[in-house]
This record gives C-alpha cells, structure tokens and sequence, in this order.
C-alpha cells in the first residue's frame, strides 16, 4: 500500500504527478561541443576577412559570435548555432533567421560578410 492511499486513522497524500510524455520518449543526445566547434571554425573563416572584427559572447548560457563591421558602429550581427532538422545551423541571434547549415562554413561566412557590406553603406 503506497503512501498515497487512503488507510484506516493514516494521512492522505494526494497522488504523484502524471509522469510527462516527454520524459517517456527515447531522446536524442546533441553534443553540445559541437556548436563551439562550428562557431570557432566560422570565427576563423571571417577572420579573414579584412574591416571585419569578431567577438566570442553567450546570451543565456549559450556561445554566440559577435561579428562587428569595422567601419560601421551599431551594425553588428550576433550569430548563433543551434540543432535542427537533424543538423547544426547558424542564425541570426537577433531575427531568429537561420543563414545555413554549420557544416557550409564558406557559404555561411560569404553571407555573413554580404550582409555586413550592405550594413556599412
């Protein structure tokens, strides 16, 4: 007899909480090294990049990377990597907009850098 039942001159408890749907399913374990690692890699690709200053940050425990257009104040972008649809992505922190897979790291560093020469004109 649980300590939740009723017994004869015994305390009632009330019954424990339903377990939730969430905590029954098998889960999926995401390496979270993995997004420092994709953020580092595009930190080095836009490294290269000349008027272009990068900055590591976290907003709410999370790794960002700041990317700061030399010659345009206020214009910076914060670019964050998250799991979804079954891969890693970057997005703008600020919009939410994904720019691309983390595992295009040209692609995703060329839009970063034409995005940041259409903030400086």
């Amino acid at each position: 007899m649980g300590a939740h039942e009723r017994r004869p001159g015994g305390r009632v408890l009330p019954p424990p909480p339903p377990e939730p749907a969430a905590a029954r399913r098998t889960g999926t374990a995401i390496p979270q090294r993995e997004r420092i690692t994709f953020l580092v890699r595009l930190c080095e690709k836009l490294a290269l990049a000349t008027g272009l200053l990068t900055a590591f940050t976290s907003i709410d425990g999370y790794p960002v990377l700041n990317v700061i257009p030399h010659r345009a104040s206020g214009r910076a972008a914060t670019i964050g990597c998250r799991y979804r649809d079954g891969q890693w992505w970057f997005y703008d922190v600020h919009t939410g907009a994904p720019i691309r897979p983390a595992n295009e790291l040209d692609a995703a560093a060329h839009h970063i850098k034409a995005a940041m020469r259409r903030a400086a004109r």
